[in-house]
């Protein structure tokens, strides 16, 4: 069985964790053919296994995989979803900057489900893991934005499809046992009509039946190569996200100096969780543990220490190793401080 998760201020990660340089050979290697299919799937054991160590002896309370096994967050579901072709033309990621593209895939036939190893990799985590590992899927709405849509007549027709997709998927993951979800939505901020037309009923569709699991809801900023995406605010989504079947909120405040917490955290629904975002993942700036005890502390004047959860902003891909792991080492310390302020050491 797991480790137990402390009653207050537990800590978790959004999903990624460092990419290994060594990793992205091996995969070089294997579209070469230098490495065969066991040498790449021993590479992203070893990769996972590594993720996993950093984590618990970090002190972090539920983990992940580091989504180490997955391209990018976007191709991964691509690749095992019928009805994309991949490496389509060059797209911008966000809406923030232009210039940052990459290859986006390419919707060329309805989307129907493929053969999405979500349940074996998670398997394999939660077999060499003394934590809680959560799973983290990207969300339709984010599968849509980051696709050329060639067969839809609407974005809405795309998400709903994806909906179903990942739902069935999600499915088997908690018949096989998986026990916490999280879905992330990025482009949430940067299109915020979208969200309060569809874009919450899709995310319901995604998650429905999925007791006993718990469900977590990242919304951020975008966050490739450390860089923002998306425009817009949280409080243009409220109280639209609200309405989302989700037991938590997990969202990015560090990088803002805690800007719109107050806002955010004013307004959450008394049977909501709030993951507060608590280390920057876009700077190398390491925070202290007062720091952290400091953002945690703020938080509490509006969110009782029951409903708080601790974590980065956002995943830590783009982020070196040793950087990575000292933000994880500060996120847990200050959570130790200010639960030895409550009288829970």
């Amino acid at each position: 069985m797991p480790d137990p998760i402390p009653a207050l201020l537990p800590t978790t990660v959004i999903g990624s964790y460092s990419l290994p340089r060594w990793l992205e050979h091996a995969r070089e290697g294997h579209k070469s053919g230098a490495l065969g299919d066991a040498e790449l799937d021993e590479a992203h054991d070893n990769a996972v296994k590594a993720c996993l160590k950093d984590q618990e002896l970090a002190g972090v309370d539920v983990v992940t995989d580091g989504e180490l096994r997955r391209e990018t967050m976007i191709y991964f579901f691509n690749r095992h979803i019928r009805g994309f072709r991949l490496y389509g033309p060059m797209k911008p990621i966000g809406t923030l900057d232009p210039g940052i593209q990459m290859p986006d895939p390419v919707v060329e036939a309805k989307v129907q489900r493929g053969d999405m190893p979500l349940v074996p990799h998670w398997r394999f985590a939660q077999a060499h893991s003394t934590r809680l590992v959560k799973v983290c899927v990207t969300g339709p709405h984010m599968l849509a934005k980051r696709a050329t849509n060639e067969t839809y007549r609407s974005d809405r027709e795309l998400v709903f499809d994806l909906a179903a997709i990942l739902n069935a998927e999600l499915r088997d993951l908690v018949r096989a046992g998986c026990r916490f979800i999280q879905v992330d939505e990025p482009v949430w901020v940067g299109y915020p009509e979208e969200v309060s037309a569809w874009g919450v009923e899709a995310f319901n569709r995604t998650v429905e039946g999925l007791e006993p699991a718990k469900i977590t809801l990242h919304i951020c900023y975008g966050n490739y190569q450390r860089q923002r995406l998306f425009p817009g605010t949280y409080r243009e989504l409220m109280p639209a996200m609200f309405g989302a079947r989700t037991s938590q909120l997990v969202l990015e405040f560090a990088v803002t100096e805690m800007q719109q917490l107050d806002d955010v955290a004013g307004a959450l629904p008394k049977e909501m969780e709030l993951g507060l975002g608590v280390v920057d993942v876009k700077t190398d700036a390491i925070e202290t543990a007062e720091d952290v005890a400091g953002k945690i502390r703020r938080a509490l004047r509006k969110v009782p220490a029951g409903r708080l959860w601790l974590n980065p902003d956002c995943g830590l891909k783009f982020t070196r190793r040793a950087v990575a792991y000292a933000k994880l080492q500060a996120m847990v310390a200050g959570a130790s401080l200010v639960r030895e302020d409550l009288g829970q050491a």
